[in-house]
């Protein structure tokens, strides 16, 4: 039996090393008109955006680009800003919930859209999703849910168990049926967007770790490991999370590790009791569990969230999470329960407070943007590469504020 490889993912391991693109460390003095923070999948989009808006853009990456946290991404995409419109309209109200999820529900397809104009080739799939309600439990929650974002203008639909049953093989109490939900490879989408960004002028540097920054009226200047340095504009934070360069960011998001399990090809046998399988499974657990079949035959299973526990422990919670989530998945499809993971790691998380992204200027921070709380899905880097460049080129989007930091000050 193959081992498990615990702590890393597949993505990387599938692309040859000598087809990585590899960058120069950056050295000296310059200007620029936008510089870039961080080389994975929002970086990555975000120097693409800004390269294809006309703006000279210089992304910098501390490690080597694509190998942060982007590059033990899940894959997979949602269309959603968070998942309870009714609680985030509660929160903040019908107009910013209903734009927060418009431009979400718009991510995938505009990707989908890019990605395929550019020719990236990391297995884009854009597929339904299935919020499936555990047998026994009640569907009042999750039809109001429903029709809220029916009400809203939003896409979402309830699914009878039977038809459940037909389309996933487990019974249910029913589903909520969501478009436009999808995977990708995440490292393969990463090294698309960079060479996409390159080929129309941007300057990609890796082994470049900010370690300073200032600013004034003007403009902010990164100081770098080595003594360079870079004066700019716009400073672009695409890191995933604040780190002690930005500790009064912090308390604005809660850091988590999601777990992730990729099982070995499953027999024609096992897959034959999983439904018709054309879509993503999702459920009303907290934390909510993810289930996508690829097309090569493997379960990808991800949930078991919980807040990151020291690094001591970081190698024993990983395999007692992996542990558990084949027990979840056995549990979904008994005939799983023979299957061995191929695969266990664990993505790291910050959540906003509403667990929408945050995307824009902070107002304690003059001539900086941030993209933080993506959850490292493709869909929502995407977006906020999008509201990012806009911003660069003072043309956002009225609702473009919305996804400021301003929304929970």
């Amino acid at each position: 039996m193959p081992s498990i490889r615990y702590g890393v993912s597949p993505w990387t391991g599938a692309v040859p090393a000598k087809k990585r693109p590899e960058f120069p460390a950056y050295r000296g003095v310059s200007t620029a008109p936008a510089v870039i923070v961080g080389g994975g999948m929002a970086g990555a989009m975000t120097a693409y955006a800004c390269a294809a808006a006309g703006v000279k853009t210089i992304l910098l990456e501390a490690d080597r680009v694509g190998l942060g946290g982007s590059s033990r991404a899940a894959g997979l995409l949602s269309n959603e800003a968070c998942e309870s419109y009714r609680d985030l309209e509660a929160r903040a109200g019908r107009r910013a919930a209903r734009a927060l999820f418009e431009l979400s529900e718009r991510a995938p397809r505009e990707l989908a859209t890019t990605v395929k104009r550019l020719g990236i080739k990391a297995g884009l799939n854009l597929r339904d999703a299935l919020r499936v309600v555990p047998p026994g439990s009640s569907d009042k929650s999750i039809r109001r849910e429903i029709d809220d974002r029916r009400a809203a203008g939003l896409n979402g639909s309830w699914v009878v168990p039977a038809s459940v049953m037909r389309q996933t093989g487990i019974a249910s109490a029913g589903a909520m049926r969501l478009h436009d939900w999808g995977f990708v490879d995440p490292y393969r989408l990463t090294l698309g967007f960079l060479a996409a960004a390159t080929k129309r002028g941007v300057k990609v540097f890796e082994r470049s770790r900010v370690r300073k920054i200032t600013f004034n009226r003007k403009n902010t200047t990164a100081f770098l490991d080595g003594g360079g340095a870079i004066t700019t504009s716009n400073l672009l934070i695409c890191i995933g999370e604040p780190t002690d360069l930005f500790k009064p960011l912090k308390r604005h998001l809660r850091h988590e590790h999601r777990y992730v399990v990729l099982t070995e090809p499953l027999p024609a046998a096992v897959r034959a009791e999983m439904g018709q399988r054309a879509t993503i499974l999702t459920d009303t657990e907290l934390p909510p569990h993810r289930l996508w079949l690829t097309p090569d035959h493997r379960a990808l299973f991800a949930g078991a969230d919980q807040k990151r526990p020291p690094d001591r422990l970081r190698d024993k919670t990983l395999v007692q999470r992996t542990g558990q989530l084949m027990y979840e998945l056995s549990r979904l499809y008994p005939a799983i329960s023979g299957a061995a993971p191929a695969f266990g790691w664990d993505v790291p998380l910050a959540h906003p407070v509403d667990s929408v992204l945050y995307a824009g200027a902070h107002r304690n921070f003059p001539h900086h943007q941030f993209a933080f709380g993506t959850s490292h899905d493709p869909a929502r880097a995407y977006l906020a590469s999008r509201i990012l460049a806009r911003g660069v080129i003072g043309k956002a989007e009225k609702e473009d504020e919305f996804f400021s930091f301003a929304r929970n000050l």
